[in-house]
């Protein structure tokens, strides 16, 4: 079984995966600022990007409190 707790911490000290969240949010954040407020769609779509890239952090966390990450052992 994989531990998850471990897996998750990983990607929570991954920069470039952090990154990348980084960019998909604040590219949804600023084209909610500059939408047509008639686009209700548009709108949805937007603000679904953002939960889900909350969604993953908040289940990154979640992970890690769950389980107790063990390092992977080292070659002796």
């Amino acid at each position: 079984m994989a531990d998850y707790a471990a897996l998750a911490l990983s990607l929570k000290d991954n920069e470039a995966f952090q990154r990348a969240l980084d960019i998909v949010k604040s590219g949804a954040l600023e084209a909610l600022c500059t939408i047509d407020h008639d686009d209700a769609k548009g709108i949805l779509k937007l603000q679904a990007t953002i939960g889900v890239v909350n969604d993953i952090r908040d289940n990154l966390d979640a992970f890690v409190r769950q389980g107790k990450p063990q390092p992977k052992a080292g070659i002796a």
